[in-house]
């Protein structure tokens, strides 16, 4: 709703203290994963459609779910707002994460406020709201302009937690708006109970004339050719209003007239309203897919009403862990498919009559039986207002090719076919043991619960597919409840597609998918019917599902488990090999030598990263990209900026530091080498895309210095390239006779010795000379600097040899930009800014992780976060400030005007510490390419002739 400000905090204030021992009182399993799979967001129901804690939807009646009234004090804070509540929950935002940037804009949000009671919260944690910023202190109570594009920033590792309910108001409400009341503290009462009023449905069967004249209000259409049509559809509307009213013989009249503007709709284009939305997307959200839910009439409702335009879907069906995100997010790239965004579950279970719990909660099948006509008119509705392009684009043309996967599909093929008699299914063979294993991860993981209060079963909380029979595995051993769930997944998928006609399903291989991605699709596009434009090549990126990277053995760690299972699975598995791939290798027990529960071979992480929105505002207001290196996983990363979000590419170099950039140049330090690169236009031409790529670096020389433990690099004004060495304490710059020459070392240092006396490890240039070193500590003796690296830090100045400031902890990254001195205090956390003549230092702002690696354009500044490992770097101040769990990996972004965390790109598994940060101003999208590149070896720069 709008509101007059971006902000409000009303005149409540509750115990925070108390209220976050409710909610500490609830397993983690009873959190719900972000509907649309938002990182590090989850939700706890408490006020939800018929009270089910697992219906995300807001259409329905509301009614308190189990776990509100196991809160006492959250009904009294609920009830003290005086008004009726739609969907209520506990939104938590889990540390360095986001609530994703987005603008609350669809129908149920025109007429209704959100209130926010922080409960545990840390004064890091920001809320934006257009161009306002406030942080709600916990306890406190607000509500915001959901209208402005908003989000939450949580830079810090502590979780937040609020409580979020939704009401349209009431007098007293618009009271408490108003200030009209005193502020006052709502203490618990042991002796209350109080009357939670809760609206009984948010939704109209049929949208009023009167309604609808408020919201276009709302809207503010200020496109003269938008608003004469909708004002006639108004007209239109209203005159089948006063025939029928409510009525079902008005039903499909309002349908008509609904199609007929919707597609009228399609003719504008490039429409926005003030808060930079698609006017015709909102039109429709305001006015088209809210205006008719016959399914919400409390009698019998008509035969189908939805004009079919979802023609000949695509539905890729599987059993769990298969692979099928891989192969849905990889189709999803045709230009002429839509897609719902993600698995359906809410959109077909958020329909009373397909949820389990109305079959006594026997399993997810679902049969021809099920699929009514007025099943089908919700569930195309339902569909139709989720689908979208490969751009995010929701407008539909009139006929939709729709493709979708849901591993519960499974069990529907049947119902999905009635439905849809024009459908196409698409079956994914993965190789039982990989799916099994995968399956048994999923279960010990906890983030594919599906059925975390699953009536009768007290196993591990349920996840992935409810199958028929699920009650017969209590007590059972997990990998013989596994063995059953995808055996009989697989089953009655076979069967079912069995009875299709020949020509309605295809088989696809996991392994052809993941061997020969741009065949295996071809092949399944043309037969589908489907476009495809892309070139894919192998490996795909892992889909958003994936828990650690594919690998061909890596079910081998579970082998004794799937070794004890596989004759009860076996006929189902020679079944399926029979129709649709080879056989199986011969299975393989666990050896000693894989053992291990952390085999390096068996578990080798994924690099995966995640970002904030703002993160890709910044590279997108700075006009630049990043490249970063991480020693520890032996890669450099380019962050470029990709449309509206932020990609990350992983390049292979043999333990990476000091990156240095001048230019066209490139350098880039490595366990023993140090790599040059230069840009190469030409080759960024011929990159494909064609004309995506703004600059290229392509591989020109490389120079041997042997294991000095070279840190950072950079150029100076003449272009030679300055080298912190580590390991003989020195400068050094390179020519083609040596190793290194020697420049320059620490007064203190007597002689050139391969002994890391001091770690000097940065390097600050001023006006294109170097000019500030930093070391961890000031001996004179082989690994002396590791006797007091808590606090023996020092900055030196390279011209007169002084010590500028001592008692620093684990100083790194020195830089000078915009006219003063920056520097990383790695053992705190913290960047830092440096009076020289002072010899005084000021903490700009403390980091969640330990801080290596600086770069600056505009007025960011772009720092990298390191976890540290404990064994090395133990009794530093920033692991008494934060636990190793509470560290993150990745870049912050600082505002170095005000030292605020304006955003951030956390890594996750693989990469767990940073040495370098280098900023590629005016280069958006660049490539770093290595010497096995065909574009290298084809691609050949000569000198211009001599005339």
């Amino acid at each position: 709703m709008r509101l007059r400000t971006e902000f409000i905090q009303l005149p409540l204030s509750f115990d925070a203290t108390r209220l976050a021992a409710e909610v500490a009182q609830f397993d983690e399993r009873l959190w719900r994963p972000h509907p649309e799979g938002h990182p590090g967001n989850a939700a706890l129901p408490l006020i939800a459609v018929d009270g089910d804690p697992a219906n995300d939807s807001v259409k329905g009646t509301m009614q308190p779910t189990a776990h509100l009234r196991a809160c006492p004090y959250l009904r009294q804070v609920l009830a003290s707002f005086s008004a009726p509540l739609g969907r209520t929950r506990l939104m938590r935002l889990d540390g360095n994460a986001e609530a994703t940037r987005h603008s609350d804009t669809n129908y149920y949000w025109m007429r209704r406020m959100r209130i926010h009671v922080p409960i545990v919260t840390d004064p890091a944690v920001m809320f934006h709201c257009g161009g306002a910023s406030v942080h709600m202190a916990a306890g406190e109570s607000w509500i915001f302009d959901t209208w402005k594009i908003h989000n939450v920033v949580n830079p810090n590792p502590t979780r937040r937690i609020h409580l979020v309910a939704d009401t349209a108001g009431s007098t007293q409400f618009s009271s408490l708006i108003r200030g009209d009341v005193e502020p006052r503290m709502v203490a618990f009462d042991e002796h209350t109970e109080p009357r939670i009023e809760i609206e009984p449905n948010a939704y109209p069967v049929v949208m009023s004339p009167d309604e609808q004249t408020t919201l276009v209000a709302l809207l503010d259409v200020r496109d003269r050719a938008l608003g004469a049509a909708v004002e006639r559809f108004l007209d239109e509307w209203r005159t089948l209003w006063h025939a029928h009213g409510e009525r079902r013989s008005g039903w499909t009249h309002y349908r008509a007239s609904l199609d007929r503007f919707d597609s009228m709709l399609s003719r504008f284009t490039n429409v926005t309203l003030d808060n930079g939305v698609d006017a015709v997307e909102l039109v429709r959200q305001a006015l088209v897919r809210p205006a008719l839910n016959p399914y919400l009439a409390p009698r019998e409702t008509p035969e189908f009403l939805v004009r079919r335009r979802i023609e000949r879907p695509v539905f890729i069906v599987s059993s769990p862990r298969s692979g099928s995100s891989l192969l849905f997010e990889t189709m999803a790239q045709s230009p002429t498919v839509f897609t719902p965004g993600g698995e359906s579950h809410v959109i077909i279970e958020g329909i009373d009559a397909l949820h389990p719990a109305q079959h006594g909660w026997d399993s997810n099948r679902l049969t021809a039986a099920d699929a009514t006509p007025i099943i089908a008119s919700v569930l195309e509705t339902r569909f139709l207002a989720e689908l979208r392009a490969r751009d995010g684009s929701r407008r539909l043309p009139t006929a939709v090719r729709m493709l979708e996967k849901t591993p519960k599909n499974s069990l529907r093929v049947p119902f999905l076919r009635a439905i849809h008699p024009d459908a196409f299914f698409i079956y994914l063979y993965r190789d039982p043991r990989a799916t099994i294993s995968s399956m048994l991860d999923a279960w010990a993981s906890r983030r594919f619960v599906t059925y975390p209060d699953l009536p009768e079963w007290d196993g591990p909380p349920w996840s992935l597919v409810l199958i028929p029979g699920w009650r017969e595995q209590r007590g059972r051993p997990l990998e013989e409840i596994v063995a059953h769930q995808w055996s009989e997944a697989t089953r009655i998928l076979l069967d079912d597609l069995e009875a299709l006609p020949p020509d309605s399903w295809s088989v696809a291989s996991y392994d052809a998918l993941v061997a020969e991605p741009q065949k295996e699709i071809e092949r399944l596009c043309a037969f589908v019917g489907i476009g495809w434009d892309h070139q894919l090549t192998a490996p795909l990126p892992l889909s958003r599902h994936t828990l650690t990277e594919p690998m061909p053995d890596k079910w081998r760690r579970h082998g004794e488990q799937i070794d004890r299972i596989f004759d009860r699975v076996q006929p189902i598995a020679d079944r399926a090999h029979e129709w649709f791939a080879r056989p199986p290798a011969q299975r393989v027990r666990v050896t000693n030598e894989l053992a291990p529960p952390f085999s390096t071979a068996e578990n080798a992480p994924a690099f995966r990263s995640v970002h904030t929105s703002s993160f890709t505002d910044v590279l997108r207001s700075v006009r630049a990209s990043l490249l970063l290196s991480t020693y520890q996983s032996g890669r450099v990363v380019v962050v470029r900026r990709d449309g509206d979000a932020t990609n990350t590419h992983f390049v292979a170099f043999d333990s990476p530091m000091g990156i240095a950039a001048s230019g066209n140049r490139l350098a880039i330090a490595t366990a023993g080498a140090v790599w040059d690169y230069r840009s190469s236009p030409a080759v960024a031409e011929r990159i494909e895309p064609r004309g995506r790529h703004d600059a290229a670096f392509v591989p020109r020389n490389t120079h041997v210095t042997g294991e000095i433990a070279v840190h950072e690099i950079a150029f100076d004004a003449g272009g030679a390239l300055w080298i912190v060495n580590t390991r003989f304490s020195t400068l050094c710059t390179l020519d083609v006779d040596h190793s290194f020459v020697p420049r320059w070392r620490p007064p203190f240092i007597t002689e050139l010795a391969p002994e890391d006396r001091c770690h000097l490890n940065g390097l600050a240039m001023v006006e294109g000379r170097p000019r500030l070193v930093t070391a961890l500590g000031e001996t004179n003796v082989q690994g002396g600097w590791r006797a007091d690296k808590t606090a023996g830090g020092v900055l030196i100045d390279v011209d007169s040899g002084m010590t500028i400031v001592r008692g620093l902890s684990m100083p790194h990254s020195p830089r000078w930009y915009a006219g003063k001195l920056w520097l990383l205090e790695s053992g705190k956390g913290s960047l830092l800014y440096v009076d020289t003549k002072e010899g005084r230092v000021e903490t700009v702002a403390l980091l969640p992780g330990f801080t290596r690696g600086l770069a600056f354009a505009g007025h960011y500044a772009f720092i990298g976060l390191s976890q540290v490992r404990e064994s090395v770097f133990d009794g530093i101040p920033l692991s008494r400030r934060l636990h190793l769990d509470e560290r993150a990996c990745g870049v912050w972004v600082v505002d170095i005007r005000n030292g605020t965390i304006v955003a951030f790109l956390k890594f996750e598994d693989a990469v767990q510490e940073i040495f370098d940060v280098q900023v590629l101003n005016d280069v958006e999208f660049p490539e770093l390419l290595d010497t096995q590149s065909d574009l290298v070896r084809t691609h050949f720069e000569v000198p211009a002739p001599r005339v």
